[in-house]
């Protein structure tokens, strides 16, 4: 009876310090996730209706977000709105492919595939604050472009500083630093794809453009499934560059820098809380919904 009872109190001893090693574990998580989750978006979401000394004002900032649709000197939200939108549709619909096709071109082992990778990937590493004066040098009133306009007797304007050709140059800068990282993941995705799955395709006579379109893709299409919605998820804050070039000047304002300014600039921290809200209130949908369509199109495959 004795043992018996010394091995019941042994098993409660292990089963109270198993819980005790799980609570302790989960206590870090747990106080993390109610900090900076709960209090974080529940204090964002109060903000929405407080001015900016904590006092209640209703939906005023809300007013003032779809006023900025229509007729506000100060925030032209329907330019936000479409700029930010461009930014999203050239990430999605050209650095993407881009960075799919590249992928695969050095995934068939060109000769310097390696250091063609590594020199796309630098501008990924490099400090956004370097890679923006090489641009602006390269592009400058003094550098080798306005060079080359000037010795064929024409004058080069700088293109950033101009409402014609502002977004355009931002445009250019995204793809030159955007897709390096995207080319490693994509390439890692198609070295786990059986070698034996080409082998066979090629005694069958398949071509590069099908094999890129009917093997490749279907097989890293969990990849590049994860790659959209996590572009879709952040949507609204597709910004680019623009504090490091135009400050939202010469028709490049996003709605990102809208909150940006509101927060920073004027200290309308309220204001900002409500473009975030409006929003993300439109950007939950669509990330559920781009999961459906994603499965839809790609369905899943083992290998």
């Amino acid at each position: 009876m004795e043992n018996v009872a010394k091995k019941g109190k042994l098993t409660l001893n292990r089963k109270a310090k198993k819980r005790l090693f799980i609570i302790a574990m989960l206590t870090i998580p747990v106080i993390h996730f109610a900090v900076f989750w709960v209090w974080v978006n529940v204090d964002s979401i109060l903000l929405v209706f407080q001015n900016n000394v904590g006092g209640w004002i209703g939906l005023e900032n809300l007013r003032w977000v779809f006023t900025s649709f229509t007729d506000n000197p100060y925030l032209d939200m329907t330019e936000a709105t479409v700029n930010t939108l461009i930014f999203f549709a050239w990430n999605m619909f050209v650095e993407l492919p881009i960075a799919v096709v590249l992928a695969y071109v050095f995934y068939k082992n060109i000769p310097g595939n390696k250091f063609f990778t590594v020199c796309l990937y630098i501008p990924c590493i490099i400090t956004p604050t370097v890679m923006t004066t090489v641009y602006k040098n390269f592009i400058g009133s003094d550098g080798p472009i306005a060079l080359m306009y000037a010795a064929m007797g024409k004058r080069w304007v700088y293109p950033v500083t101009q409402d014609s050709t502002s977004m355009i140059s931002l445009l250019i800068y995204q793809i030159w630093t955007g897709y390096g990282l995207n080319i490693i993941l994509f390439r890692s995705a198609m070295n786990r794809i059986p070698k034996e799955i080409f082998e066979s395709a090629s005694l069958d006579g398949i071509t590069i453009g099908k094999e890129l379109t009917k093997i490749i893709v279907p097989l890293i299409w969990p990849m590049m499934t994860t790659m959209i919605i996590l572009s879709v998820a952040s949507i609204f804050n597709a910004q680019g560059p623009i504090l490091l070039f135009t400050n939202g000047d010469y028709g490049t304002m996003t709605i990102g820098f809208s909150m940006y300014l509101q927060y920073k600039v004027y200290g309308m921290v309220s204001r900002a809380a409500a473009i975030g809200l409006i929003f993300t209130c439109i950007g939950i949908p669509l990330v559920f919904f781009t999961r459906w369509i994603s499965g839809k199109i790609g369905g899943e495959y083992e290998y």
